[in-house]
């Protein structure tokens, strides 16, 4: 395994220095600015830090995100073509996964460049507003450091404030609509890296669960008998993480499955941060008025099915009291009969 994984280095780098020189030329050619300014060559590690760069530097940065939206971080591997883009690199930010230190070197045997020299660690969730917010404001100070042009470092401020401001009327928008919908007495069983969105929102989360690749088949049946014992109407996915264990135990204890992204561009519609939570929301919401509309049609039907009980109870005693009455008429016609017509 271990001479497997040299092997596949040893190609990635080699590939990597090819692709180097290429990737030079072609920034070279068309990384300008509509003033024919050099833009600043931003290496994202994820498409979260992508799209907040994207959003601040507009036409003035030239962002590539390593990480695919859809695709989980811990299970990424790096290939050439990685290398390359971050060896031409001008700032890098993201959090450091645990790939970055292997990106690295190879980054430093193929080219000679040190490039932790130029990356800038981000740290913490980013799936709620403040949490948000505070990526935002380190990715804007990450791009001032490393721009050299003052007007575009204003901008970068300027628009930093704008992005924060969205985000906090986002987050007045999505608590004004959980508060109407009073997702407190909701109860879920949520992913661990979606909790913390859940949790902000205002739902009651009684269990979470980690990776399914890491869970036994005792921790899930747990996870089911305590979405039975408690009633839970949700159980939420994380969409990187895969969503068939959510959805699993959703169908076992008859609750809605909802499957959230952690990362922009995932899906339609969802180019930032913000754009991201309210999709989020939307799907918790929907999902719980589903669930609240199943649970008063069950109620109904509960209640359609009592009522024909009664009937029910009704019809046997009718019929008991008839079939009573006809066993009397009968006993008499034949006391009358061996009696030779007389009455008793």
């Amino acid at each position: 395994m271990e001479m497997k994984r040299a092997l596949v280095m040893l190609f990635t780098i080699l590939m990597a220095s090819l692709l180097v020189q290429m990737a030079i030329t072609s920034r070279e050619a068309l990384a300008q600015d509509a003033d024919g300014q050099d833009k600043l060559f931003v290496v994202a590690l994820t498409s979260v830090v992508a799209s907040i760069a994207r959003q601040l530097g507009g036409d003035y940065v030239d962002v590539h995100s390593i990480v695919p939206a859809g695709f989980c971080p811990g299970h990424y591997d790096i290939t050439p073509g990685d290398v390359a883009a971050v060896a031409g690199a001008d700032v890098i930010i993201g959090h450091r996964w645990p790939w970055f230190d292997e990106l690295a070197q190879a980054v430093y045997e193929a080219t000679g460049r040190n490039i932790t020299e130029i990356f800038r660690e981000i740290g913490g969730p980013w799936n709620t507003p403040e949490g948000a917010i505070a990526h935002v404001r380190t990715v804007a100070s990450a791009l001032c450091e490393f721009e050299k042009n003052a007007t575009r470092r204003d901008h970068y401020i300027a628009v930093n404030e704008t992005i924060c401001s969205e985000l906090l009327a986002v987050a007045d928008e999505l608590k004004a609509e959980a508060g109407e919908l009073d997702v407190g007495s909701v109860k879920v069983i949520c992913m661990q890296w979606q909790a913390g969105f859940v949790e902000w929102l205002g739902f009651d989360v009684v269990a979470t669960f980690g990776p399914p690749e890491r869970l036994s088949p005792e921790d899930v049946a747990s996870l089911v008998e305590t979405g039975r014992s408690e009633g839970v109407a949700l159980v939420i996915d994380n969409l990187q993480s895969g969503t068939e264990l959510g959805a699993s135990i959703a169908r076992e204890i008859g609750a809605e499955h909802v499957v959230l992204t952690n990362f922009p561009d995932a899906v339609p519609g969802t180019p930032t941060l913000a754009d991201m939570m309210r999709y989020n929301a939307a799907q918790l919401f929907n999902a719980t008025e589903t669930w609240r509309s199943k649970g008063e049609e069950i109620r109904a039907l509960e209640m359609e099915i009592e009522g024909l009980r009664g009937q029910n109870t009704l019809l046997i005693g009718l019929t008991a009291s008839f079939a009573i009455i006809a066993i009397a008429e009968a006993v008499v016609l034949i006391s009358m009969r061996r009696g030779g017509g007389r009455a008793l």
